[in-house]
């Protein structure tokens, strides 16, 4: 057994009052962790509803159709690379038949919540951990062979929902992020991948850099370098030198190495963490020059921040705005603009944050100045519930306001976003009059899931 040292908290069943006994075979327990990731998630879910997409190279562009963001394996192939603008790839598109969609994140999203939805009917412990990734606790309470369950998982995702996934299943949340990443790469494992024992995990590590690892960043990568060590098998076997890993790696790094020797160190959540800043931030089409479209636009985004931060019961006390000119026009150099203010008592009041949005915005615009792009930014993040009133305060956060706003989401999910919005952010106004701050989606697909007058409509023939 060996000391983990203070604040260690790893798997109670290898773990005897803050020692790691070493007796124990991880591979032997009676549960372990799966990582189940989406193939290619973006493009597999325009392929869901539009099946002529299949094998077809896909591009996904990013906000305001800039570049390229997410690529199907055929458009690999293809030659289309990562973060290529759009407009010097249109020529690689037409030569190789490459089909292009801009970003469509109401039908990624929905398409995320239904395949967590499946996972938490297949396990009773999941954590999200992105809009395309989740870690599952297994047990082989439910199917003697771990392969087998993650085939189960795999083949159930994709019945359910259309998407492709890829499995990996190991004793710690680490090595799962490895074998998942295995059995997405090499077809002979067909997506899923179940570590059963050392040896075999022992193969795998040695064929991987250790820059690859989960948790290990770039400066740890060149510190590992320096002293020789250049693949996970590597590092795992420092785990013979614990003096050496906390002087070196410090606690981060041993919890890696515990974590690549089969010994659990990363708990469990049930969902993400609470972000401790939100920011809503655009391109606009064309650049704009007034300030009632800026005033728009920072309306909008101030109300989809505010969104997002009750979705997580949450309420802010400061908010900054930023709006992005044209260095190339500007003779004085200056293209970025920004003020911020902190509020007395934390808010998640829509009208409360566009109010003072706009007078941040008044107290910076500048006129005759192109502006290309608008952020709104909440930090100062708190739970609601830990919110110190004030009732001298006359825009304070009230039980009236926030059953208002609670009225106001439950609208807006019915019935598809911005059924009910606020005058300021012009989204009421023609479409003309708001297209010329609103982003550029020229190859948005259809929000199937989201909108009901996007629905696919089928006719018999």
């Amino acid at each position: 057994m060996d000391d983990l040292g203070s604040g260690y908290t790893c798997n109670p069943s290898v773990q005897i009052r803050g020692r790691i006994d070493m007796n124990i075979d991880p591979y032997n327990l009676p549960t372990a962790y799966a990582m189940i990731d989406c193939n290619n998630f973006y493009a597999s879910c325009e392929r869901v509803f539009d099946p002529t997409l299949i094998n077809k190279p896909i591009a996904i562009l990013s906000n305001n159709d800039g570049c390229v963001i997410a690529r199907s394996e055929e458009a690999k192939e293809a030659g289309v690379e990562m973060g290529a603008p759009e407009f010097k790839s249109r020529k690689l598109f037409k030569e190789k038949g490459v089909v292009v969609r801009s970003s469509n994140y109401a039908l990624y999203g929905d398409m995320s919540d239904r395949v967590m939805d499946v996972l938490d009917q297949l396990s009773h412990n999941i954590e999200v951990y992105s809009i395309d990734e989740a870690f599952a606790r297994v047990s082989t309470n439910i199917f003697d062979d771990l392969n087998e369950y993650g085939v189960y998982i795999k083949e159930t995702v994709q019945r359910w929902t259309g998407l492709p996934v890829s499995v990996g299943i190991a004793p710690s949340k680490t090595l799962a992020k490895v074998a998942n990443s295995i059995a997405k790469r090499n077809p002979l494992f067909d997506g899923v991948l179940a570590l059963s024992s050392q040896d075999e995990t022992d193969q795998h590590l040695k064929d991987l850099p250790v820059q690859k690892i989960w948790g290990i960043g770039s400066g740890m990568t060149v510190r590992l370098h320096r002293h020789g060590i250049e693949n996970a098998f590597q590092l795992k076997n420092t785990v013979q030198n614990r003096k050496w890993v906390r002087k070196n790696l410090h606690v981060t790094g041993l919890r890696t190495v515990l974590e690549l020797n089969g010994i659990p160190c990363i708990k469990m959540g049930e969902a993400l963490d609470k972000r401790k800043g939100i920011l809503t931030s655009r391109m606009f089409g064309t650049p704009i020059y007034e300030l009632d479209h800026l005033q728009e636009a920072i309306s909008t985004y101030a109300s989809r921040a505010a969104e997002k931060l009750r979705s997580q019961n949450s309420v802010a006390s400061l908010l900054r705005i930023m709006l992005i000119g044209d260095k190339y026009s500007n003779l004085k150099g200056q293209y970025k603009y920004s003020a911020g203010t902190s509020l007395k008592v934390p808010t998640a009041n829509t009208p409360t944050l566009i109010r003072l949005a706009k007078g941040l915005v008044n107290h910076v615009y500048m006129e005759n100045t192109k502006y290309k792009k608008a952020a709104v930014m909440l930090t100062g993040i708190v739970p609601n519930s830990e919110v110190q009133m004030d009732l001298f305060d006359p825009h304070l956060y009230t039980q009236q306001q926030f059953r208002l706003m609670e009225c106001l989401d439950e609208i807006n999910s019915k019935f598809g976003r911005n059924k009910a919005a606020f005058a300021s952010t012009g989204l009421h106004k023609e479409k003309e009059h708001r297209n010329k701050w609103l982003m550029n989606q020229n190859y948005l697909s259809n929000r199937y899931t989201t909108r009901w007058g996007e629905l696919m409509v089928v006719k018999a023939k």
